[in-house]
């Protein structure tokens, strides 16, 4: 085997393997995007549905404690207060309890 068909030989096998790298990348990259994409469905689906469980929830409690109350608004006012105070709850730790958590799952779904 002389020279030029050792290079030549090189050549081809760099470029099978640049080749198969770039399909290699593709493959993880569609993997990580099923993967990330099926992540936010199931979380966006647990959204709703605790969404509609909590609506249902507070619907009854504020017609129970309206009972209690001896008019319906009363108890709707108070379940309306107690949302107030968890949605202030909520706004003054958000760094800590959302944003941080959601940066770092999906970091770590990416670098998966």
């Amino acid at each position: 085997m002389n020279t030029t068909d050792s290079i030549k030989s090189l050549i081809d096998k760099s470029k099978d393997y640049l080749e198969t790298k770039i399909e290699l990348t593709k493959l993880k990259t569609i993997d990580r995007s099923a993967d990330i994409l099926s992540s936010v469905i199931v979380m966006v689906s647990m959204i709703f549905l605790g969404s509609l469980f909590i609506i249902f929830i507070s619907i009854a409690l504020a017609l129970m404690i309206g009972q209690w109350l001896g008019a319906a608004h009363y108890g709707f006012l108070i379940m309306g207060g107690l949302y107030a105070l968890l949605l202030l709850l909520i706004y003054l730790r958000r760094e800590k309890w959302i944003k941080t958590p959601i940066a770092n799952g999906l970091i770590n779904k990416m670098l998966k």
